[in-house]
């Protein structure tokens, strides 16, 4: 089962890594195509209309026939970065990067007298001393809630640090980072570990099927050197015997000789060859 898991692995591995290889592939191939798009005056000409062409997406398209696919792919990714703009009325700061200025300029307009209710500045519809402080609090309750909601509830599209501040809360935080960092190096590390053991087990297997295959070996060995030893002395054996064989013979042969050649009587003649002849 293990091998067939790491086959798995590899297959899914491979599909990954062609998509990935497949996708940008198709984005560099885009780019000279909007490249064209994008050039000053470049439009339809007397030859594409020969052609049967009459709109800029059709000539794109006959130059390449996946441009629709990979412009709606890679062609209209969003800006979710875009760049501060500088507010000329304030000199030290970008707009949007910067929220303090705005709450200390709102501040400074609750707290200015000269910006409260024109209705206090006339003498007949003036509100009492005891009531001006309980209607101060009551706008300033109800200005900060409304601030506090907006706060809570920002616009996604606007360059307010709010925005900065709800892009920041989904980041990754060094927290999130470390974990997954160990996470992934504690997968490496597993896999790393199951590779090592299919090797070992692997290697295992190998060397107890080399051992088998030289114990077999030498076992034949011995066998054919026992055999080629026992043809050898039976040769050897056989090789004594013809020789004395023929030492006797030859032995005989002089013995008759010797008495043949003798002046000795016949009959003693035969005896002597009888008794050579029985050896």
């Amino acid at each position: 089962s293990k091998p067939i898991l790491s086959h798995v692995l590899v297959l899914v591995v491979q599909h990954l890594l062609e998509d990935l290889l497949t996708q940008s592939s198709m984005a560099f191939s885009l780019w000279p195509l909007r490249s064209t798009k994008n050039k000053t005056g470049t439009g339809i000409t007397e030859e594409d209309e020969r052609k049967g062409i009459k709109l800029m997406s059709e000539k794109l398209e006959s130059m390449c026939p996946c441009y629709v696919e990979m412009d709606v792919l890679f062609g209209h990714k969003p800006n979710v970065t875009p760049i501060a703009s500088y507010d000329s009325q304030e000199k030290d700061s970008f707009n949007g990067d910067d929220d303090d200025v705005l709450l200390d300029k709102e501040n400074n307009f609750l707290d200015s007298p000269h910006n409260l209710d024109p209705l206090l500045n006339n003498d007949d519809n003036l509100v009492p001393v005891e009531n001006l402080q309980d209607d101060l609090k009551s706008k300033s309750i109800t200005h900060s809630t409304q601030k506090r909601n907006q706060a809570m509830t920002p616009n996604l599209n606007d360059k307010s640090g709010s925005r900065k501040r709800l892009l920041d809360m989904f980041a990754p935080t060094y927290e999130n980072l470390l974990e997954s960092q160990n996470r992934a190096r504690e997968i490496s590390d597993n896999a790393r570990l199951e590779w090592d053991r299919e090797r070992w087990n692997e290697e295992k297997v190998c060397n107890m099927e080399k051992q088998w295959f030289e114990e077999v070996k030498l076992q034949k060995q011995m066998e054919f050197d026992e055999k080629q030893h026992a043809k050898k002395h039976e040769f050897e054996k056989e090789k004594w015997n013809r020789e004395f064989e023929l030492e006797e013979k030859q032995f005989q042969m002089d013995l008759t000789i010797a008495a043949l050649s003798s002046s000795r009587p016949i009959a003693e003649l035969e005896q002597i060859l009888t008794l050579i002849n029985k050896k």
